[in-house]
């Protein structure tokens, strides 16, 4: 019994697909407690946003290069990179917040433009200030950074680790 027996290799956009939804989502909440919640972020919040911004896109030019595979596999690992940013940048915040370490100099603080005194009264006014060491939000005594601490690590192993398994299954034909 003579079978031929050959091996393809297909793309799957699992990976890609499920860091863009949960990208999207995390931003999604963000906007969600910004703007309908009301808690306003500070600036180390805002910065904590970037890498999610950059996870969407590259997820989304993942799966359009899914006929690729090495490109599309290399856009989740730049996922993963921004993850591991991100991991490094809320970091950073829970310390702020803990009081480990002083925050940067616009945390609570406000760049203006004006071009008199008149002018940045009318805006330090207008402005609420939001300081990166204040906790705005806790559950069960955790912070909105230190969620976002854990989420970005497991978010970040997770894009490090699909490529390999998942990105490429492989399918047998008789």
């Amino acid at each position: 019994m003579a079978s031929s027996y050959s091996r393809r290799r297909t793309p799957s956009p699992l990976p890609g697909l499920f860091v863009f939804l949960v990208s999207a989502g995390s931003l999604g909440f963000a906007f969600y407690a910004q703007y309908v919640q009301k808690f306003l972020p500070c600036i180390l919040c805002l910065y904590q946003r970037v890498p999610y911004y950059s996870a969407t896109g590259l997820a989304i030019i993942s799966l359009l290069l899914i006929r690729q595979p090495g490109l599309s596999r290399g856009m989740i690992y730049l996922c993963g990179l921004a993850f591991a940013i991100g991991a490094g940048i809320a970091f950073y915040h829970v310390g702020v917040q803990e009081l480990w370490w002083d925050g940067p100099e616009m945390c609570g603080g406000l760049t203006s433009g004006a071009s008199n005194v008149a002018d940045l009264k009318a805006q330090l006014l207008a402005q609420p200030i939001v300081r990166c060491d204040k906790i705005e939000w806790k559950l069960f005594g955790i912070t909105m950074p230190t969620v976002n601490l854990f989420f970005s690590i497991v978010m970040a192993v997770f894009c490090f680790l699909a490529p390999r398994s998942s990105m490429m299954r492989t399918t047998g034909q008789n």
